[in-house]
């Protein structure tokens, strides 16, 4: 009896001992797919109410419903939100710290300020969330009508002419308005676009440089605008021109993304993006074009090639 008990013991064990292995396989199969199993803490470059913020959230809230756990977003604008970027940078790679920002924002800074630890290959980029791009706005009242009313007056008036800017970012635009124009204006940076869009209806500076979000209020208000730096019209706004059909080729396009620290595992990865996907074919569609941006996904090969040849234009233009 005791020989028969220590075989059948013998067998019981060999069975659980051979099954380890396949056991813990299992695991770390289910543990991958089971990506995320906790909050995910997401960093916006900008405080809470401007178009940065607005966009994380427009994506966070409907994506946290897809993915099943919290998203808890985190605002830090400190140093024109050079200090939250160095955090996303620096954060732990394993698909728990995300962040938002433009492709503007990490160019400006990797390319512009020299003395910094950053660079634009310093991130993971996961999906470009939305196409925007500025817009170039008459004040209320304004004495000009046109594109080619400016330039004239600009010509015979270097300098004179004044264009508000909310933020240092936005001088690129500037540049490109000079040089394509063939003329010299004064760039005066604001502490944001709603000041700058104040300050056009109050009639305190002749022009404002805005992203397209401020269309709608423009119109609504009767400013005049001039023209959209991008190559094609945005479909949302399909009366606005852009300056290409003016003959003034100004191709500034910014795209708000959804980035990761370097490194972060391809599952986590493909987990956000299948779950975006999802999103971007409903709810997000809703949620983001509630707060006057234009939903387009961009994700994969097609995202690596509109950063490639977009941060090789920056490079260029910023570092002459």
């Amino acid at each position: 009896m005791k020989s028969m008990f220590g075989k059948m013991l013998f067998l019981l064990l060999s069975v659980l001992f051979l099954s380890l292995p396949l056991f813990a396989a299992g695991q770390s199969e289910s543990g991958a797919e089971a990506y995320p199993t906790k909050e995910i803490t997401c960093i916006v470059i900008a405080a809470a109410g401007g178009g940065t913020d607005a966009m994380a959230r427009a994506v966070s809230t409907p994506l946290e419903k897809l993915l099943g756990k919290p998203i808890v977003v985190l605002n830090n604008g400190s140093a024109g939100g050079l200090i939250a970027m160095g955090d996303i940078k620096n954060a732990k790679p394993d698909g728990y710290t995300v962040g938002v920002f433009s492709n503007t924002d990490v160019a400006n800074f990797a390319y512009t300020q020299k003395d910094l630890p950053l660079s634009v290959d310093d991130y993971t980029y996961i999906a470009g969330l939305n196409t925007t791009g500025d817009i170039l706005v008459l004040k209320k009242g304004s004495s000009f009508t046109n594109t080619n009313d400016v330039i004239a007056y600009a010509q015979k008036n270097p300098k004179a002419f004044t264009i508000a800017l909310p933020s240092p970012i936005q001088e690129m635009s500037l540049s490109l308005i000079n040089e394509k124009m063939g003329i010299n204006t004064t760039g005066v940076v604001y502490s944001g676009g709603n000041k700058v869009f104040a300050d056009l209806l109050g009639g305190h500076v002749e022009a404002g440089i805005l992203s397209a979000k401020f269309i709608q209020q423009a119109q609504d208000q009767g400013l005049t605008i001039l023209g959209l730096m991008l190559s094609d019209r945005l479909s949302s706004f399909p009366d606005v021109k852009t300056f290409a059909e003016q003959g003034y080729v100004i191709d500034n396009p910014a795209r708000r993304m959804l980035v990761g620290p370097k490194g972060m595992p391809a599952e986590a990865v493909a987990k956000l993006v299948e779950n975006l996907k999802k999103g971007y074919e409903g709810p997000m569609l809703e949620s983001i074009t509630t707060i006057g941006e234009v939903p387009d996904l961009l994700v994969g090969a097609e995202l690596d090639a509109f950063l490639k040849a977009d941060f090789a234009m920056r490079k260029a233009f910023l570092t002459r």
